[in-house]
């Protein structure tokens, strides 16, 4: 079964209705001014670029603990933990030569069938398994190369990835920390910004609005938000911690299992536990947890009782989230099954508020 380990790495916000501004030049060795460099929240849709003179103001930043993030393209990017409200409304950024972007990058010939071949396979990993392939693109395709073994397959690009999704509307502009894919493990890690495209007319404008809502509906974000909050069945979840042996064995029993042969009774209350002053929430959940969301059905189901996308999250550390359901640290849930088919394609930005799509 298809693993996939978590995306970007996720700040956390609490909103409301005050906003901040951060302001600041860019340099390279604190001297010459780097015009056109990008100053992001990481995953988010927030972002500026610097003047010709080097300086930049990111405004309407929410209250919180953020992560910035500068880059341009043959530097290295550079990430700043803030916090808004905090001391610091002017930052100075210095960016580092980034060697390895100077090395050209590869030229694909209609003869180079193997990196063909090899892309095809990435973009099946990182951009998830049911995408548009007409709707959503890589544009920059040439900057990515790959390293296979018995074992692994790997992927890095000399540059950010430019990534055009007319599913969802948005830009995205990725620096792939790695990629790597085995027989049991797709993995990604990088840093995300996300620029909202310009629809062509009305009728488009209401199709990214509903595209978003479905890619939201039953997604990860959804039902640790639905968790924290504890309203797990009022949003069309049903879920059951599942006794570890039954792990590997899925098709034993009914997914509602009255007899409790796989289940471990919980109350959601029992899980949540505290939240610090910031707005993060730790939860207490040490075993696999097996979900079905309820308002979408699948043809081919796991269990025939529950004809619905079907997902088993498995904690691998200490879990916590956010307010608006986001997980600070990516490598802490490992998922298997319908959530874990997803990637870049079906990704909606930190900012994404289900209230105003």
């Amino acid at each position: 079964m298809r693993l996939l380990t978590l995306l970007f790495l996720a700040p956390f916000f609490i909103f409301a209705q005050q906003k901040f501004q951060l302001t600041g030049s860019v340099t390279e060795k604190g001297t010459t001014i780097i015009p056109g460099a990008s100053i992001f929240i990481e995953g988010t849709t927030m972002g500026t670029q610097s003047d010709a003179t080097g300086h930049y103001v990111l405004k309407n930043i929410p209250p919180g603990r953020h992560r910035l993030v500068a880059s341009m393209v043959g530097y290295i990017p550079k990430l700043v933990l803030m916090d808004f409200p905090g001391k610091i409304t002017e930052l100075n950024i210095n960016l580092e030569e980034d060697n390895k972007t100077l090395d050209e990058v590869r030229v694909v010939g209609s003869q180079d069938k193997l990196w063909e071949k090899q892309f095809r396979e990435f973009e099946k990993g990182f951009l998830g398994e049911s995408y548009h392939r007409k709707e959503v693109l890589i544009t920059n395709k040439e900057v990515v190369d790959f390293t296979e073994s018995s074992d692994a397959f790997s992927a890095k690009a000399s540059q950010p990835l430019q990534i055009i999704n007319k599913s969802l509307g948005y830009k995205v502009t990725y620096f792939m920390d790695n990629f790597e894919k085995t027989n049991s493990l797709t993995s990604f890690k990088g840093l995300a910004s996300f620029e909202k495209l310009v629809p062509e007319d009305a009728k488009q404008e209401r199709k990214w609005k509903r595209n978003r809502e479905e890619a939201y509906e039953g997604s990860l974000k959804h039902f640790l938000k639905a968790l924290g909050d504890n309203r797990i069945e009022e949003e069309g979840f049903n879920a059951y911690l599942l006794k570890p042996e039954y792990l590997n064995n899925l098709r034993r029993g009914l997914f509602f299992d009255r007899n409790n042969e796989r289940h471990v009774a919980f109350k959601t209350t029992e899980l949540i536990g505290i939240t610090t002053p910031d707005g993060l929430t730790m939860l207490n959940w040490k075993i696999p947890m097996e979900i079905v969301y309820n308002r979408k059905r699948v043809t081919r189901p796991i269990f025939m009782d529950a004809p619905y996308p079907y997902t088993i999250l498995i904690p691998r550390g200490p879990i916590q989230i956010t307010s608006a359901g986001d997980l600070m640290n990516p490598y802490s849930i490992e998922m298997r099954g319908e959530m874990g088919k997803i990637g870049m394609a079906d990704l909606l930005p930190l900012d994404f508020d289900i209230s105003q799509p």
